[in-house]
């Protein structure tokens, strides 16, 4: 174990330490429990065990709030029996069967069939069997509700598609073409309406200015609600 490493809610952190010879100050990243420290190249390990030290404090509160966080909204289907999905948690019907592996929805649950002659993990079927149904469900619900809103709205879009994002719910690029993290298909439907608005807003305000934020607030309310709801939710985007 190295040096650097210390204790945080019984688990072992281990910092990964980016070093570059353009970066002129050090700085620190928690993300999904993880932490980066970045600093110039040539820093000694002396001083980076210092620098942690000195914010043990911040770090270990990060830490804790994303676990916490990745404890409540992680997504595994496979071992709690359940999926979000605009917004409700479906439980899952799992069975093993002699025909092809399918998934279907029925209001109320999914049915996964898994072929009982699969060699390969059944959680990892069971995955890319909601993943596959996830992704079309958003491309039929996410671009649909996005001509509505940016018709409201009387901003269009060039193009609105679906993305795999890792660390975004939406895009909007300078051409004016909007993509939509599938993901956003589990959120309920109002936290859609918001990245939704977010994206089509951009297509006139391409920042993220007062100007930019006074405008999402005109169409929609409780954005701060809003971006709370997602960052709690931010584990959603490492499902994979």
């Amino acid at each position: 174990m190295s040096k650097l490493a210390f204790e945080c809610e019984g688990l072992s952190v281990e910092p990964i330490v980016i070093k570059s010879s353009r970066r002129k100050t050090a700085s620190l990243e928690v993300k999904n429990g993880e932490l980066k420290v970045r600093v110039p190249k040539g820093t000694s390990e002396h001083w980076i065990q210092q620098f942690i030290t000195q914010r043990h404090a911040w770090i270990i509160q990060h830490i804790s709030s994303q676990l916490d966080r990745q404890q409540s909204y992680q997504v595994n289907p496979y071992k709690t029996g359940s999926v979000p999905f605009l917004g409700e948690n479906f439980p899952l019907n799992i069975q093993m069967v002699s025909e092809k592996s399918s998934i279907s929805f029925n209001q109320d649950r999914f049915d996964i069939h898994l072929n009982r002659r699969i060699s390969r993990d059944p959680e990892v079927v069971t995955n890319e069997l909601l993943q596959a149904w996830l992704v079309e469900a958003a491309r039929d619900h996410l671009i649909s509700r996005t001509r509505v809103l940016s018709e409201n709205m009387k901003l269009v879009p060039v193009t609105i598609d679906i993305g795999n994002f890792k660390s975004m719910w939406g895009r909007c690029s300078a051409k004016g073409d909007i993509t939509l993290n599938w993901r956003l298909i589990l959120a309920e439907p109002d936290a859609i309406d918001y990245v939704i608005i977010h994206e089509i807003c951009h297509l006139q305000e391409f920042n993220h200015s007062a100007a930019f934020w006074k405008k999402v607030g005109g169409y929609c309310a409780n954005t701060q609600v809003w971006r709370h709801y997602f960052k709690e939710r931010s584990v959603w985007l490492s499902w994979r």
